[in-house]
């Protein structure tokens, strides 16, 4: 049985399947075993056929290309990473795009060098990391698939200077005053946001997309899929933050919507990107964005010697080696929840003395503790 270009299934009386290349050299035709079907599907012979043929300097046939190990990365990948959307529209425009039809043999260093250098130049070098490392991580399947022997970019990300990694721009704790001030002339849903994702230390697009299901009593519990980490998150809800979730159910355009902070349109949650767009709109644009309430509330942590362990598990933070984590399982939500208390006190004092805490039911306390 052939299929074109010399590639032929041998079928022995027997039932054995084996492919084989037929190929005329020298005026001799001669059949080069390649291996037995189903081990090797007609894709992976094809494959062999076509490096075979390369070999012998004749007319190789199509065979496998980029976007077939593309597709791989898709199956293995969706579901498990948080960034997996993300990542694939990176890729999609910076890789697969300009060289997915391309022959994945043909695939080389220099080529995707060439193909990337853009990024480089515009100096998008964190981008440009991940997407050497994305496409490492397809080719590597590929390999693995018996699309191609090696992987020729394994390497590539040396010949680029590493990215220089700047910390999210943020405040000292102690200046918290300050920007509560700035934060007043905020619309009164923004400040209510701005003071539960402060208050709970969450990311910002995880405070965004809190659904109201996810609380019980006085514990949030984000499920592993909504968190960064893919672990599930346990959050103490102070007084304070059960206060700022009755003022956004009494401001929220959709009261009865599935989310605490809803968006404009029925059935979406607030955009991730709110409050940091409102932050760029301040005088406080370059100083404090919207992730930069996580590095206040740790400063504060460990300014105040709340135990590494603990002030690590209210940012939601791996510590720790494998070894450690697979006998120590506590997530210490019961001592979170004095730090997180202490923590809420300080924040209503200071926002109370912007004048933010007008109709919230918190005990009155005279001036910002700033002790």
């Amino acid at each position: 049985m052939t299929d074109g270009h010399g590639l032929t299934l041998k079928v022995q009386p027997t039932g054995t399947k084996s492919w084989v290349l037929r190929v005329s050299t020298q005026g001799r035709v001669s059949d080069i075993f390649l291996g037995h079907w189903p081990e090797i599907s007609l894709m992976q012979a094809r494959q062999a056929a076509r490096r075979k043929r390369k070999e012998l300097g004749q007319e190789p046939p199509r065979g496998f290309v980029l976007r077939d190990a593309w597709r791989l990365w898709k199956d293995l990948k969706r579901g498990r990473i948080v960034s997996y959307q993300d990542e694939k529209r990176r890729m999609e425009r910076y890789i697969i795009d300009p060289l997915g039809s391309r022959q994945i043999d043909e695939i080389s260093a220099p080529l995707v060098i060439h193909t990337v250098r853009s990024l480089d130049r515009a100096g998008k070098r964190a981008t440009l990391k991940r997407v050497l490392m994305r496409t490492r991580e397809v080719l590597d399947l590929a390999v693995c698939a018996g699309y191609i022997t090696h992987n020729p970019v394994e390497r590539v990300s040396r010949i680029f200077a590493p990215p220089v990694v700047t910390p999210m721009p943020s405040v000292h704790w102690k200046e918290l005053p300050h920007v509560m001030h700035v934060m007043a002339e905020a619309p009164r849903r923004m400040q209510v946001l701005f003071l539960f994702q402060l208050a709970t230390m969450l990311r910002p697009g995880e405070a965004a997309s809190i659904r109201k299901e996810w609380i019980e009593g006085d514990t949030l519990i984000i499920p592993a899929s909504s968190m960064k980490k893919g672990r599930e998150h346990r959050v103490p809800l102070t007084p304070f933050v059960l206060a700022l979730i009755e003022e956004e159910k009494r401001l929220s355009p959709h009261p009865r919507a599935a989310y605490v902070f809803s968006g404009r349109k029925a059935g979406t949650h607030v955009s991730a990107q709110a409050l940091a767009k409102h932050l760029h709109g301040t005088e406080l644009k370059g100083k404090l964005v919207a992730h930069g309430l996580r590095s206040i509330a740790r400063s504060w942590a460990a300014d105040k010697s709340v135990p590494f362990e603990v002030a690590e598990a209210c940012l939601s933070h791996v510590v720790g080696s494998q070894v450690s984590r697979a006998y120590q399982r506590s997530d210490f939500l019961e001592a979170r929840r004095a730090v997180m208390a202490a923590w809420s006190a300080h924040i209503a004092d200071c926002a109370r003395s912007a004048g933010m805490l007008a109709g919230f039911p918190w005990p009155e306390r005279d001036s910002c503790d700033e002790a």
